[in-house]
């Protein structure tokens, strides 16, 4: 359990210091909170129906604020009396291509002037580890998403997603649902 700890928090110390990389070059970040829900079909059904959230996010768009990359985490641990605790960790690295820039326009470099309802495509990555119990497993996932970001407050956007993965250590595909909130940083 000590190894994974170890890289979850290697993995937040990486997105932290790509945070601070792009806070730098003066472009807006977007980080978030997701709660999830996902439906395994494969060799073993599955349901996980995670609560308040699932995952943390941090976005960083690039010169073109079409495009941002997005790494996000995902941290549980999980203890049944008369069990052996599981620790999980969930690293996931997207590309949001967004269909309409959700930052409209700027007056200057530093300013956003309004952001409106942005539908996006999420090509992504993700592996997945277990330790503790009766498994020391590890998955490695492709799949995609299609949402959308629905701007609420000047800094604050509801954000929506449908996706769709394959787990390759189980044979399993995977259709899944994020509801969450993003913080802009401009």
């Amino acid at each position: 359990m000590l190894n994974a700890v170890k890289r979850g928090a290697l993995a937040a110390a990486a997105t932290l210091t790509l945070a601070s990389v792009a806070g730098a070059q003066g472009r807006p970040l977007e980080m978030g909170l997701d709660a999830g829900v996902v439906f395994g079909l494969g060799d073993q059904s599955s349901v996980d129906i995670t609560l308040p959230a699932s995952r943390a996010r941090v976005g960083f768009f690039l010169a073109n604020t079409q495009w941002s990359i997005e790494p996000a985490l995902g941290l549980s641990y999980t203890k049944v009396e008369d069990t052996d605790g599981i620790f999980t960790y969930d690293v996931e690295l997207g590309a949001l291509y967004h269909l309409r820039p959700f930052i409209v326009a700027t007056a200057d470099e530093n300013e956003v002037i309004a952001r409106v309802n942005a539908p996006y495509v999420r090509p992504f990555v993700g592996f997945t580890g277990f330790t503790g119990g009766d498994t020391d497993d590890n998955e490695f996932s492709v799949g995609a998403g299609l949402g959308i970001k629905i701007p609420w407050r000047r800094q604050i956007a509801w954000r929506l997603e449908a996706n769709a993965g394959y787990g390759f250590s189980n044979d399993a595909f995977r259709l899944g649902a994020l509801a969450g909130f993003s913080f802009f940083t401009r």
